[in-house]
């Protein structure tokens, strides 16, 4: 992953799921629900990518503690693993992206 990637993930991680993540939202759907509004598809799309290379390279304990190290507090667990989680939150990023893209061109 190069560093443009990796910087993205911990402005996303870091910015979003911080310590107090709970306070700006219910659960994790409304947090990055709310880090999509004003940003460009082309960049949901790279994060979403980011995110998928991420979650591929890497045992879950590795995924747990980059996350933290990330500043990405949120912990999915015992309802998923972060593999998992991690995929459903490139798959939210993503159909934000597909959805502004087709605001765009109606």
């Amino acid at each position: 992953m190069n560093a443009a990637a990796l910087y993205a993930m911990e402005q996303f991680f870091g910015g979003n799921f911080h310590p107090d993540w709970d306070l700006d939202a219910a659960d994790w759907h409304q947090i990055v629900d709310s880090f999509v509004v004003g940003e460009e598809p082309h960049q949901l799309h790279s994060l979403a990518q980011s995110i998928d290379e991420f979650r591929q390279s890497a045992t879950e304990v590795e995924l747990h503690t980059a996350m933290l190290k990330m500043g990405g507090f949120y912990d999915p667990r015992p309802e998923m693993t972060y593999r998992e989680w991690l995929g459903q939150v490139a798959d939210r990023l993503r159909q934000h992206a597909t959805r502004s893209e087709s605001e765009t061109t109606v």
